[in-house]
């Protein structure tokens, strides 16, 4: 048993308007610290017992739950993340504008493979002159995936932004 521990549920009885446990009592009685807390916490209750709080009429109090729900859902609402409408259009766009460019992506392996296989048929062997070619082709390939793949996350990122700064 801590000193935090026993400050926090002395904390929260006198909070909660209850009596603290026997054992955290008889633990403040002892230690300076938590005793410390104890007299402070009795020194406010003594203040607050003064201070006189007028009795909210039931409409005043609706009224004031109701904008306090009011306040929590606006501040509820402008942390949640931005809907995605219209997500799908510009995933579309984006898709359709990366594949124009996935002919001009064919044509150039075509050429290189035919070119490469005409300029180094004369003076490489056919297995080397294959692995040459996937060793060439395959970083190509992936680097288009990856480009292809980040273009929907790069779209849904300028979506997210300007939604999210509103």
């Amino acid at each position: 048993m801590s000193c935090e521990d026993v400050q926090e549920r002395l904390t929260e009885a006198f909070l909660a308007r209850q009596a603290p446990v026997p054992e955290d009592a008889a633990h403040a009685a002892g230690c300076a610290a938590c005793g410390s807390l104890v007299r402070e916490l009795r020194s406010v209750a003594e203040h607050l017992a003064v201070v006189l709080v007028p009795d909210l009429r039931p409409a005043a109090r609706a009224a004031c739950e109701a904008r306090a729900l009011h306040v929590l859902r606006a501040q509820r609402a402008a942390h949640a993340p931005a809907p995605l409408r219209g997500l799908g259009r510009d995933l579309a766009r984006a898709t359709l504008l990366g594949l124009l460019a996935l002919p001009i992506a064919v044509g150039h392996a075509w050429l290189v493979a035919w070119v490469g296989s005409a300029v180094l048929s004369p003076w490489l062997p056919g297995p080397i002159l294959g692995w040459l070619g996937i060793l060439y082709f395959a970083p190509v390939v992936l680097g288009l995936g990856v480009l292809y793949g980040a273009i929907p996350l790069a779209v849904v990122a300028g979506r997210r932004q300007p939604l999210e700064e509103s």
